[in-house]
């Protein structure tokens, strides 16, 4: 009970922390678009604001490290966000679902030019600067908190939509990613990703990986609305799309039930 009540208050904190980091940087801009005619997609003071808060769940994560040291077993916060060990199983679990992004880009989004991969690689740095970095917040702190006062599916679905909920506020910047299609849609996205960023976090206990993973699943969507829609920022779904997303979301719950069965995850 005594460790329920702890996890409790470190995940309150979490959320207080990053909603206000973010949603307080973000409030900024729309403040700026609406009122200042300033602040627009793109330009260059709008990466300020932008960027701080979509550090929002990196930054909290540091607080709750530092503030609850004694209970993370790493003795640092690098040990912590690159795990402890990282064998040839871990590598091709991390390969293979790379992979699996770019199977979902070529033939579920029908994006077949081969510049596609050269195009990811390169942005990818900033992708994990501005999105990826992300990963230490929601499967650092929140999914394995959660986890010890709620059941591993319910803990799954509840990360999924504060995750989307986070983001809310990107629906009044316009030029965003998320402005081009519905909030239930990235609802439902965000459900899906949290299970499979979640499998992957168990499977190779090295946070980094998500990091990385999840930059790439940012490009890969880009892509996907980009240059699948020759330029125009719009989802276009099909039945190839629905199949590789539900997919992912069936062999990634299933995968995490049996590696929870099996091991608890590290706090």
């Amino acid at each position: 009970m005594k460790q329920k009540k702890r996890s409790l208050k470190q995940i309150g904190l979490f959320l207080l922390y990053t909603f206000s980091i973010t949603w307080f940087c973000w409030l900024i801009i729309i403040i700026g678009n609406r009122y200042f005619n300033a602040l627009w997609y793109g330009e260059p003071l709008f990466w300020i604001p932008m960027l701080i808060g979509g550090f929002g769940p990196a930054i909290s994560s540091y607080i709750i490290y530092r503030q609850f040291k004694e209970d993370f077993s790493e003795k640092s916060f690098v040990k912590f966000v690159f795990g402890k060990k990282t064998d040839k199983k871990v590598w091709l679990i991390f390969g293979l679902f790379l992979i699996w992004r770019l199977f979902m880009v070529w033939i579920a989004f029908g994006i077949k030019n081969p510049t596609s991969i050269l195009y990811i690689l390169i942005s990818l740095p900033g992708l994990i600067i501005g999105g990826g970095s992300e990963e230490l917040g929601w499967r650092g702190i929140l999914q394995p908190k959660l986890e010890k006062v709620i059941n591993y599916l319910p803990s799954v679905l509840i990360v999924g939509i504060i995750w989307s909920i986070w983001h809310l506020p990107l629906w009044f910047i316009k030029g965003t990613l998320q402005t081009s299609f519905p909030f239930g849609l990235f609802l439902l996205l965000g459900i899906i990703l949290s299970s499979s960023f979640t499998t992957l976090y168990k499977y190779t206990n090295n946070l980094f990986f998500c990091v990385i993973s999840h930059a790439w699943y940012n490009k890969c969507l880009l892509l996907a609305l980009y240059m699948g829609n020759n330029g125009a920022l719009q989802l276009n779904l099909n039945w190839k799309v629905i199949v590789v997303f539900s997919i992912e979301l069936i062999v990634s719950v299933i995968l995490g039930i049996a590696y929870r069965r099996k091991k608890p995850i590290p706090c």
